[in-house]
């Protein structure tokens, strides 16, 4: 009985160990899972943002504009979702475009040529700084029309 107990005492631990490591791994992968999916409904976000805003550059139609409008949002979304700082610079800046899309939006029609530059960037990489940068640079363009 001693034997069984000095047996238990040092397996019990080891097994708890073990089971534990499994479960940290499992949630690991969960979450590197989580954010490769989030990379990717970034992407196809500003891509689909960036197609429907380069339609209404062609052919006026307000619709295309709407949802580019709508997946630009879906994109700010997902970016704050793997940021998870709202804060962030680049958060604020496409959330001040945002707003002038849909409080100004014949000012962002004027310029929907630099919105798509800015764009092609993000498509690119979702936090490209160099479409950051061209957004911020379109927002102080807007604000001072």
């Amino acid at each position: 009985m001693k034997r069984v107990r000095i047996w238990l005492s040092i397996i019990i631990p080891i097994i708890l160990v073990i089971a534990l490591a499994v479960v940290c791994v499992n949630l690991w992968q969960h979450k590197t899972i989580e954010e490769n999916d989030l990379k990717v409904m970034c992407k196809s976000s500003v891509n689909a943002a960036m197609e429907h805003f380069e339609n209404y550059q062609s052919n006026g139609n307000e619709a295309e504009y709407i949802s580019g409008v709508a997946e630009f949002r879906a994109y700010m979304t997902t970016y704050l979702c793997l940021t998870d700082e709202p804060s962030d610079a680049d958060y604020t800046w496409c959330n001040i475009l945002y707003g002038y899309m849909t409080m100004k939006p014949e000012e962002v029609k004027a310029n929907i040529s630099d919105l798509i530059d800015a764009l092609e960037y993000l498509a690119e990489d979702y936090d490209h700084p160099n479409g950051f940068n061209l957004i911020n640079a379109l927002n102080n363009k807007i604000a001072a029309e």
